[in-house]
């Protein structure tokens, strides 16, 4: 059974944009969904990474076994100063400098980007969508976009969540 891995930045509307998201998926597949809010990391640094890593240890391999298990990432996000959200970096900082392994939580995967933002969440699409490539995901060019002037489109989002799985 394939697995899908939805990551929210945070527990507000990205979290909601992702709990839809989950919902409108109706294939046998197996959906994790996860808020990076509840996998508190310190700020990447390297001496905080040499002076806490055992602290973190669990928290970062749970995290990114996660990632590992997935055969497709979903990840909804706020632009931020007109690129990702800091949790986001953090958490990939983290994952790519704790485990031998972190390639398998990217390289290979499917991914599909979502954003409930302010604004169209463009730099964020455009930033996330480098990074990810960056790190060997295979990044849908289609994304999904919400903001409080435009609510999701469940038809579009479906057509493209039905894109994402096919391609997994």
């Amino acid at each position: 059974m394939k697995k899908i891995l939805i990551v929210s930045a945070t527990k507000k509307t990205n979290y909601d944009l992702a709990k839809k998201l989950k919902k409108l998926i109706k294939s046998n597949i197996e959906i994790t969904l996860i808020s990076l809010e509840d996998y508190i990391l310190p700020i990447y640094t390297e001496d905080e990474f040499e002076n806490k890593k055992e602290t973190y240890k669990k928290t970062v391999i749970s995290l990114t076994n996660y990632f590992v298990q997935s055969d497709g990432i979903i990840i909804c996000g706020p632009e931020y100063n007109g690129s990702t959200p800091p949790i986001i970096n953090n958490s990939i900082a983290w994952i790519s400098s704790s485990t031998k392994y972190w390639r398998d939580a990217f390289n290979n995967k499917i991914a599909l980007i979502g954003t409930s933002s302010g604004g169209q969440g463009t730099k964020f699409i455009t930033a996330l969508k480098l990074q990810l490539e960056h790190l060997g995901c295979t990044v849908l060019p289609r994304t999904i976009t919400t903001n409080s002037s435009n609510p999701l489109n469940t038809e579009s989002a479906q057509k493209i969540l039905n894109r994402f799985i096919k391609l997994l």
